[in-house]
Order: structure tokens, then sequence, then C-alpha cells
């Protein structure tokens, strides 16, 4: 009986003890649970195709830095603008003039270039000679203009502007030197006659006649050329550049007659030429096809040195 007595109060203990507790609820406080992303990235160090990349140009750079360009072979374009201008032994009292045509001129070339400081190229240009014949006339003047065959062949020598080590990757300025052979042709390019009135004083009319005969001589002509170019290299293989160039006529590529006449009485006559001498400027695109190098020098020496233990 004692012993039962005994275990009801220890039970009845317990439940009051548990009676007791005082739960207290804190999810109001606790902080919104953490909703982690998983974020992969490529990491660089293992990029191998740009590293290789890279390290190739490095090395690649590394390389030029120690070698002379002794030698080069290119093919280039160039586009640009020229201006003819031609001479006239006579105007008529300000009749007839003669303009100076530009025109667009285009070549294709082939080159040579030695130790980044001589270059000569040959090739192919498509460069008329204008011959324009411009006649006063109301309302609006009349116009003629004439060209030869319109294309040559070039020869240009250039120089660079200082040392060629101190511009080892083919920019800067060079003096340029060269002649065209041009076949002008030998068919006649065209003939017109005017009549016109004139009105003088005491209501005198005059008839006045111009007649012309134009034709390109059938003879080889030439022309010579002194320029300066501009070019910097945009890659180890492409130039872009730019050039203005002064022409002069080796002889007349074309020629007119003109005769004018006044009542069938007066008459006098003048002559205009043409020989390709005129200004031109434009620029040019070259493609490096071929080159051939040389250790520096200057690194030989330093080798040696560190070889013997300076």
């Amino acid at each position: 009986m004692r012993n039962i007595s005994l275990l009801v109060f220890f039970v009845s203990l317990m439940l009051s003890a548990q009676a007791q507790e005082v739960v207290i609820d804190t999810s109001y406080y606790a902080p919104p649970p953490v909703v982690r992303q998983r974020l992969l990235k490529e990491d660089p160090d293992d990029n191998t195709s740009s590293r290789e990349v890279r390290e190739s140009n490095r090395a690649q750079q590394t390389l030029l830095n120690q070698l002379n360009e002794v030698q080069s072979w290119y093919v280039s374009a160039e586009g640009g603008l020229r201006s003819d201008i031609s001479r006239s032994s006579n105007s008529f009292g300000g009749l007839v003039s003669n303009s100076t045509p530009t025109k667009v001129v285009w070549s294709v070339l082939v080159g040579y270039t030695y130790r980044n400081a001589w270059s000569l190229e040959a090739g192919y240009t498509r460069a008329p000679t204008h011959l324009n014949i411009t006649i006063a006339s109301n309302p609006e003047p009349l116009v003629f203009n004439y060209l030869n065959n319109g294309y040559g062949i070039p020869i240009r020598l250039k120089r660079r502007l200082g040392s060629g080590k101190q511009a080892a990757n083919g920019t800067g300025f060079w003096v340029t030197g060269g002649a065209w052979l041009t076949p002008n042709g030998n068919s006649q390019t065209g003939d017109f006659k005017l009549i016109g009135y004139s009105y003088g004083s005491r209501n005198r009319v005059d008839t006045i006649r111009l007649s012309n005969t134009t034709a390109v001589f059938k003879s080889i002509t030439g022309i010579a050329e002194l320029g300066l170019d501009y070019a910097a290299r945009l890659s180890p293989s492409l130039e872009l550049g730019g050039y203005v160039r002064k022409y002069w006529g080796l002889g007349n590529a074309l020629k007119s007659d003109l005769t004018y006449t006044v009542n069938n009485r007066s008459t006098e006559h003048a002559t205009i030429t043409a020989d390709g001498s005129g200004w031109g400027f434009g620029i040019t695109l070259r493609y490096i096809y071929g080159r051939q190098h040389e250790m520096k020098k200057t690194d030989r020496h330093e080798r040696t040195l560190n070889d013997q233990g300076f």
C-alpha cells in the first residue's frame, strides 16, 4: 500500500510539471529560409582554345620583335580621283574654254619591299586622259568631252622617310616617283560644227561659224609622277594607305583643232591639247603574301654577352 501511494505521488508530480511547461512559438521571428541557386560559370583558366590563341599571338609578337623584315612581296589595289589639265592657244574672246575634269581612276599593282626602306611596284592602271571643250551659249553652255583608251602601265619607286628600323611594322611616309607608259589609240574621237549670230551696233548681225576636229594620237606617250604616300600596317598581312601625286604628261595624248569664222571672211584658229598632266589622290589597300626576316644584330649581341656570363 505504501508503495502504491509513492507511485501515485510521483506520477501526479510529473503531470503537474508538464502542465506548467510554457511553450513559446518562435516561428514568427525565424528568418525566411534561404533559397540557394547554383550558378556555374566557365573557368577562364580552363578555356584552352582562347588561352592557346593568346599564347600563340604573344609568341609570334615576341618573335617578330626579335626579327628585321628584310624582304616582302605584296599585291595592292588603288582607287581615287585624278584631274586632267589641258592647254588652249586661243579662246576666241571667251567663246571657247577648256575646264579641268576630275575623274575616278583605279590600279592593280604588284610590289617588292627591301628592308622596309625601298619599294618597287608595277601593274595596270585605268586612268583615261580627258580633253574638255566648253562653248559659251544661251541658255546653257555646250560641253564636249573626249578621252583616250584609258589604260596605262605604271612603274613606281618608293623611299621611306626615316629609318626602316624605327618603323618596323611598315607604318610611315614614303616619297614616290615613277612613270607610266600610255598606249593612246589612233581613232578619231569626233567632230562638230556650230553656227551662231552676233548682234552688234547699228543693227549689224554677224554670222559666226565654229568647227572642231579632235583626234587621239596613235603613238605611245608617257606620264611622269612624284608623290607622297602614307601606309599603316593593320595586321601582319594587310596595309592601308593614302597618296597624293602630281603628274606631268610626256607627250600629247589628245588634240583638238578649232576654226572660228565671222561672215566667212575673218578666220581664227585654236589648238587644245591634253597630255595627262594634273593631280591625283586616293587610298591604297595592300596584301602582303610573302616576307623574309633576319635576326636583329642587337639581340644577337646581347645573347652572346649572356652566354659569356656578362
